[in-house]
């Protein structure tokens, strides 16, 4: 599913497509500025974003096949909530709670 498909599915939830294009890019800019500044995002049933920080590792340049090591860096994370991870295993949208109020 892309950017476009999840504006189409707002629109058959009775939204117009500008509004739903205005909703969609209002949320996911909300999620990505808390994200730069370092918050958890936390969406209950769904599952949570958040920052890591990760190591920096050794590895082989391709070219050189020089060793090199990598700085550390900030990378997102996502993990899903045990309601959204019960649904995909079972292939079942009813476990969705969140859903429920749709």
């Amino acid at each position: 599913m892309q950017r476009d498909d999840l504006v189409l599915a707002l629109a058959e939830k009775n939204y117009y497509k500008k509004e739903a294009n205005s909703v969609i890019n209002d949320l996911f800019g909300i999620i990505a500025r808390a994200l730069v500044n370092g918050e958890r995002v936390s969406i209950r049933g769904f599952g949570s974003f958040d920052v890591k920080k990760k190591k920096g590792h050794l590895f082989s340049d391709p070219q050189t096949k020089e060793l090199r090591t990598s700085n550390d860096y900030l990378s997102v994370v996502f993990k899903p909530g045990d309601n959204l991870k019960a649904a995909v295993k079972e292939q079942n949208p009813d476990k969705l709670s969140f859903l429920n109020n749709a």
